[in-house]
């Protein structure tokens, strides 16, 4: 596994041992972290706490007052394909590269193909790790299945 995924995911496991949604990301800036997140919804009770949210706002903490000029060109790695509200983070960021960990555990929202529209390089890795992590969580909270594979979530009109 790229050592870049291997990063996000320890913050997957990172939420869920905190019992949140086991989600990782990192943003990548010229072969180094420059922010982490992960997904701490049910910790925080925010809904905008979604892991790329996180790494892009550790990447804002540390970007010297200019966050386009670190994020524009940037790579997102996370382990789960972005919801709306990410993609959306993502494109307004200018973010060049979005590598994703898995895409068998989420229902996708519209996303890959709104991201590929707007000329963001997305590769798709199916790592095992990622999805085991994700096993695992499910195992332990059942519920969540519904709640990801939902065929009642939106989707966006592309």
């Amino acid at each position: 596994m790229d050592a870049f995924m291997t990063v996000a995911l320890e913050e997957a496991r990172l939420s869920m041992a905190e019992d949140g949604y086991p989600i990782g990301s990192v943003v990548v800036r010229n072969g180094e972290i420059v922010g982490r997140g992960r997904n701490r919804f049910l910790q925080t009770g925010d809904p905008t706490t979604h892991a790329e949210m996180e790494a892009i706002r550790d990447a804002a903490k540390h970007s010297g007052g200019d966050v386009d000029a670190l994020l524009n060109g940037a790579s997102v790695y996370t382990t789960m394909m972005p919801c709306e509200m990410c993609a959306g983070a993502i494109i307004r960021f200018g973010i060049a590269r979005v590598v994703v960990g898995e895409t068998q555990t989420y229902t996708d929202a519209g996303t890959l193909t709104l991201m590929a529209r707007q000329d963001i390089r997305v590769e798709v890795m199916q790592e095992s790790e990622c999805i085991a992590v994700v096993e695992e969580y499910v195992k332990a909270c059942p519920e969540w299945t519904q709640v990801m594979r939902a065929r009642t979530r939106r989707r966006l009109a592309l």
